[in-house]
């Protein structure tokens, strides 16, 4: 779809009370909702990375309480953090509600089928959903949370929201905690449309981006440094970090906004970006 009829479209919902724009904004997007097999192969090569790096560092989620930031539209997450990496608790929170009875039925189906393990037609006791929550609303007692992880999300999230988030975790966190996230800072629209580049947006400036984007397509447009420069000074300290940068001959903006000037090409194009916090030791 072009973006500028993507964007006319998300303004139209915009301008409907806000109920009303929500439920058809979901609507629109079911209509291209994948299949349950197909979003479990799209989402499983990122679980299968996080389970790499992850074994690679001698950290796992094993009997670890773990907090999801960003539900999704299936419990795919969740699940195989329970019965394939033996995490004991998901705590999953979603500012929308996309978990539908109708649909964990059929996925419960799909994952009974594929890997034999019981499960009835709602979530498991083990998986807690916590939809239209900000997590910033939640209370979760210090020190009782092994693991936080998040999934293309941190991205769509407004920046003093960030640094609260990090900044609440470092509270429930146990010593031995840990945070992975898969970060997608790329021009969101780019997927859709291919007549843009994968960081178009760079060439606006905060107040022409705000006058694009809307409320269903929000995006920080943070680069890797920013990301980098929030964690540290929430009290985390970096040990994994992973990104893809511009390839030769990938099309960049002819021109990128005064804002992000200061950054390489390497940093302001920095995707597919997956890192591992732990507590700075005190």
């Amino acid at each position: 779809m072009h973006h500028k009829l993507r964007t006319g479209i998300f303004k139209a919902l915009e301008l409907l009370p806000r109920k009303f724009g929500d439920e058809l904004y979901h609507q629109l997007q079911r209509i291209n909702e994948k299949s349950i097999q197909e979003e479990y192969n799209f989402q499983k090569s990122t679980i299968l990375r996080f389970a790499e790096i992850l074994n690679s560092t001698n950290i796992s989620f094993s009997q670890r309480r773990v907090v999801e930031i960003g539900s999704g539209w299936l419990p795919i997450l969740p699940y195989e953090l329970i019965f394939s990496y033996q995490a004991s608790e998901v705590l999953t929170f979603d500012i929308n509600q996309h978990y539908f009875a109708n649909r964990i039925a059929d996925f419960n189906k799909f994952y009974k089928h594929q890997f034999n393990v019981t499960l009835t037609s709602t979530l498991p006791k083990e998986v807690k959903y916590f939809p239209r929550t900000n997590i910033l609303d939640s209370a979760i007692h210090s020190g009782t949370v092994g693991a936080m992880v998040t999934r293309n999300v941190l991205e769509h999230i407004s920046p003093d929201d960030l640094y609260s988030i990090h900044q609440q975790a470092n509270s429930y966190l146990k010593d031995d905690g840990f945070i992975i996230h898969q970060i997608s800072p790329s021009d969101h629209r780019a997927y859709s449309d291919q007549s843009l580049s994968l960081w178009d947006f760079l060439r606006y400036s905060q107040r022409e981006w705000d006058r694009i984007q809307t409320r269903f397509d929000y995006h920080n447009r943070w680069r890797l440094p920013q990301y980098i420069e929030m964690f540290k000074a929430c009290g985390f300290e970096i040990v994994f970090l992973s990104y893809k940068s511009a390839k030769k001959g990938q099309r960049l903006p002819a021109k990128i906004h005064a804002d992000f000037e200061k950054y390489t090409t390497e940093e302001y194009t920095a995707g597919s970006i997956i890192v591992i916090l732990k507590l700075k030791q005190k």
